[in-house]
């Protein structure tokens, strides 16, 4: 009987020591959960605000581009010399942009537009460079000519723009996505943790009763 005993309490001390084990095991895969789905979260987020940064730019560059356009028709048609800085300002800070827009990166192949809007700066500067020389007619049939190009650019840049900002709100519906995640394994984590600890408080109470037990002396 005494053996008997002896390889019950083994056995339990065993399954005991393989329960807290597994236990174990399993709040260390559900902490390494929760940082790979707060990792998963930053990296979506990071990405949703590339993408929607270079939107932006390319925005931007579309309208001050249009206001260089703009600017240029009125000199052509009055010859204010006082536009040819804003002309120059506005086309400036255009290219700037999609300069911008292509160092941001995105899904959208920007090597096209970037291509022709250097063509169409070109063009710009000879319209008015014509215009200047006081050649109306060739500088307004220049005009006239870039027309069509301009409309083709600002069509690519309008799907470009689209391209990211579907990129972005695909990469942010990700990011709630693991981030809720994370959320819940957090919540996990922790209340597996505190009944872990309880248990474990519990089996190391359990332990050093029953050892006080053992040694105290029978008074039977």
């Amino acid at each position: 009987m005494g053996n008997f005993g002896e390889t019950s309490k083994s056995r339990g001390r065993w399954f005991t020591i393989a329960g807290l084990t597994f236990a174990g095991i399993v709040l260390a895969v559900l902490v390494v959960g929760t940082v790979w789905q707060g990792n998963e979260r930053d990296s979506h987020t990071s990405a949703a605000k590339k993408h929607t940064d270079t939107a932006a730019f390319l925005q931007e560059s579309q309208t001050e581009a249009a206001v260089a356009a703009e600017s240029l028709r009125e000199y052509v048609k009055t010859g204010d010399v006082t536009l040819i800085p804003q002309i120059q300002d506005h086309a400036t800070v255009a290219v700037k942009n999609l300069t911008d827009a292509i160092s941001q990166g995105g899904v959208a192949d920007l090597s096209d537009i970037a291509a022709q809007g250097g063509r169409l700066a070109d063009s710009l500067g000879q319209v008015v460079a014509l215009r200047q020389a006081g050649d109306v007619q060739a500088s307004a049939g220049a005009l006239e000519q870039l027309t069509p190009a301009f409309e083709k650019v600002t069509a690519a840049v309008d799907e470009a723009v689209a391209l990211e900002l579907q990129e972005a709100s695909s990469r942010q519906n990700s990011a709630d996505t693991a981030d809720g995640t994370a959320s819940w394994l957090l919540i996990a984590s922790i209340a597996w943790g505190v009944a872990l600890g309880v248990v474990v408080t519990a089996v190391a109470a359990r332990s050093l009763f029953g050892r006080r037990v053992s040694k105290t002396p029978s008074t039977i």
